[in-house]
């Protein structure tokens, strides 16, 4: 690094310091400059609109209540959409102390580079800035966390991350970006995107191009309505894909497993000389809790906000933690692991292998609920749900593999344009970054073929049937033994 550029980094570095320490809030671009590594999305939220958009749902009940603003960085794991790592601020109405915040985290206080942080069991570091700003460092890393406290850094922030942060709009109750510049491959999604029926007599190599060509994507919700806009940024006009914009990723969000019921009642249109595909449209409070799941925005603000409430003394638990604790904490997580059964029961999937893919993205979720003071027989009822939904998934995609081989050794000699293949019997699919399946098709004769499609989706159709009626049967189960258990009703 030449000497201009480290006495600059110094420089910025020594102004966060500065500013935090007169309480004044980090920007979303200061998150970034601190960041040790360099990210590739961000995400910043007025919690206060967001409750006021939420009333009623269960995201309104999982945002923490003490905390006003969220400013994360992330290096995010684009197959997964999960992150690798975190780091972040919130801006809260009262601080609590260190010990306070591990008391009711059950975490502890330690000591690094002269600054008390807090280790807490979801593996993170929660570090006390100033009289109302926390940071949010995670994963527990502790050589990590020192990296960020010394300001030991040799990132190189994204311009596109950069310039989305300079743009965000503070009345926006949610704000997401992800850099996807050098991520997709040409070759790699010519070859994936054949089988989209939004792209059929297309100029593929075209649309390829210009997928390729994306330098990232922003979503912002609006701070007084549902309203969603997402911009999708190319290097270029993506002339062939603009006229089928809206079909095409509609079939991406479906494979992808999410969901977004009204985006029939979106908008698209071309925005910056062409260079900008605009979607704008209403959003569910469950959409935007998937979209928020990307990050660990609940999880990170929940413990700092709780922590300047009292704790009741504890009665009779091993570890010291009140039983009337522990059953409204347990009750909270029933309740979160229902409302998920039922988001999978009610989920509109065009096919068996959307049903998968929205099944382990349900799993997920479950494994991503908070255990801390939950009763060791509903966490173990949690995970044995999120088992069930996974091995549901897996025993539909292998059928629809099985079916897929038998159906492509039935149809030999049609070059490889069978219905099996065109029908979406296959798995895999993915444009680097997630599967894409699940299309209908009738190419070639369809009537050897397509019989063996129509079992795989038969036979999936009746696993998922049955795996619903089991799970159901699991909540009555659970709430009798609970309620019986806690003398309160679940």
């Amino acid at each position: 690094m030449k000497m201009s550029s480290f006495v600059g980094c110094m420089g910025l570095a020594w102004a966060l310091i500065a500013n935090l320490a007169h309480g004044a809030e980090p920007s979303m671009v200061d998150v970034l400059r601190s960041c040790p590594k360099t990210a590739n999305a961000i995400v910043q939220a007025d919690l206060v609109a967001l409750r006021k958009l939420t009333l009623g749902t269960p995201l309104h009940e999982d945002l923490p209540g003490n905390v006003l603003r969220v400013r994360i960085a992330s290096e995010l794991d684009l197959k997964a959409l999960q992150p690798d790592w975190e780091i972040g601020y919130a801006a809260v109405e009262k601080m609590a102390t260190p010990e306070a915040l591990a008391q009711r985290e059950g975490g502890y206080v330690d000591s690094l580079q002269g600054r008390s942080i807090v280790w807490t069991p979801n593996e993170m570091y929660l570090v006390p800035l100033s009289d109302n700003i926390v940071s949010i460092v995670r994963p527990a890393d502790r050589k990590f966390a020192g990296q960020w406290l010394k300001k030991d850094r040799s990132n190189v922030i994204s311009s596109y991350l950069q310039q989305a942060a300079v743009k965000l709009n503070d009345r926006n109750a949610v704000s997401i970006a992800v850099d996807l510049e050098d991520v997709l491959s040409v070759g790699i999604i010519s070859d994936r995107i054949k089988l989209a029926k939004s792209l059929q007599g297309k100029n593929l190599e075209a649309i390829a191009k210009s997928i390729a060509s994306m330098q990232g994507f922003t979503i912002s919700v609006a701070g007084d309505s549902l309203q969603a806009t997402v911009l999708i940024d190319f290097m270029s006009v993506p002339s062939e894909l603009s006229a089928v914009a809206k079909a095409f990723f509609g079939e991406v969000l479906s494979a992808r497993g999410i969901q977004l019921d009204q985006y029939e009642q979106w908008n698209v249109a071309s925005i910056n000389e062409g260079k900008t595909l605009q979607f704008t449209g209403p959003i569910a409070a469950e959409a935007l809790d998937d979209l928020l799941g990307m990050f660990t925005l609940h999880r990170a603000s929940s413990g700092v906000a709780k922590a300047d409430k009292p704790i009741e003394a504890a009665t009779s638990t091993p570890n010291g933690t009140s039983p009337s604790v522990i059953a409204d904490n347990t009750r909270e997580y029933f309740k979160k692991v229902v409302s998920i059964i039922h988001r999978v029961r009610d989920y509109s999937a065009n096919n068996t292998g959307e049903r998968a893919q929205w099944n382990s993205n349900m799993a997920n979720r479950i494994d991503g609920i908070p255990t801390l003071d939950v009763d060791p027989q509903m966490v173990m009822y949690g995970a044995e749900v999120a088992k069930s939904l996974r091995s549901n998934s897996m025993s539909m995609q292998l059928v629809n593999i099985a079916q897929g081989a038998a159906a492509v050794a039935s149809d030999a000699g049609t070059a490889g344009y069978s219905t099996a293949t065109a029908g979406g019997t296959m798995a895999g699919m993915g444009y680097g970054y997630g599967n894409y399946g699940g299309y209908g098709g009738g190419f070639v004769d369809p009537n050897s073929p397509m019989k063996y499609y129509q079992l795989g989706q038969a036979q999936g159709n009746t696993s998922f049937k049955e795996l619903i009626a089991r799970l159901e049967q699991s909540i009555a189960d659970m709430r009798r033994t609970m309620t019986e258990k806690y003398k309160i009703q679940f």
